[in-house]
């Protein structure tokens, strides 16, 4: 046990502290409700933060799509990219805000000519990376490993085929055909005996159709 360096956090620790002290265990209490309080009104604070930010992206979304849509015109020579260079703003964040806009709104017909490029190897092994040593200490057993994997390819859109829990497989599904796609809205009412409408109950539907 280093004895100096629990002796310097304890004073470090007393110096962060407005109520208590070595050997003042009564207010230790005191000063851990203190802080947590500190704490929670800290994380209210980066939660309203957050919200602004996402409210001034979203405002800043549509205008790099204004912007971009015209410096990119054909004549301009690399306009977009020149301005966010003269303005210190980083191009992979004012396009990622630009796509965000053309797909919420479905604008991408406006800009066939502009699709977006697939990210760099070395992006996409980092982002792994973040993602493997964020959860290591959860996926420690292979099966948990096989568990997270299916988990995550199924929410990418992918087709997973997994073996027991010893192996698994992930595939790209096949499209789809427009013969295949049905749109048929099911009835949410019907009408009784009565000739009065009521409510489909689908829960009850669902059951054996011997069960009255």
């Amino acid at each position: 046990m280093d004895r100096d360096a629990i002796d310097t956090y304890r004073t470090y620790l007393s110096s962060q502290c407005s109520f208590w002290s070595p050997g003042h265990d009564d207010c230790l209490s005191g000063e851990i409700l203190s802080q947590w309080h500190h704490r929670k009104s800290f994380l209210r604070e980066m939660a309203g933060l957050q919200a602004e930010v996402s409210r001034v992206d979203g405002v800043l979304s549509g205008l790099f799509f204004e912007q971009k849509q015209r410096l990119s015109r054909q004549g301009r020579s690399g306009g977009w990219s020149k301005w966010l260079r003269h303005h210190h703003i980083a191009r992979a964040t004012a396009d990622r805000l630009c796509m965000e806009h053309v797909e919420f709104f479905g604008l991408e017909n406006e800009v066939p000519h502009r699709e977006r490029a697939e990210p760099l190897m070395g992006n996409v092994s980092i982002a792994a990376c973040r993602v493997s040593d964020k959860h290591e200490q959860m996926l420690k057993s292979p099966r948990s490993k096989i568990m997270f994997l299916s988990c995550l390819a199924d929410r990418l859109g992918l087709d997973v085929d997994i073996a027991d829990y010893s192996s698994i497989r992930v595939s790209t599904p096949p499209a789809e055909k427009a013969e295949d796609i049905n749109y048929t809205v099911p009835n949410v009412i019907q009408i009784d005996d009565n000739g009065k409408l009521v409510p489909v109950n689908y829960e009850l539907a669902d059951h054996d159709d011997s069960v009255p």
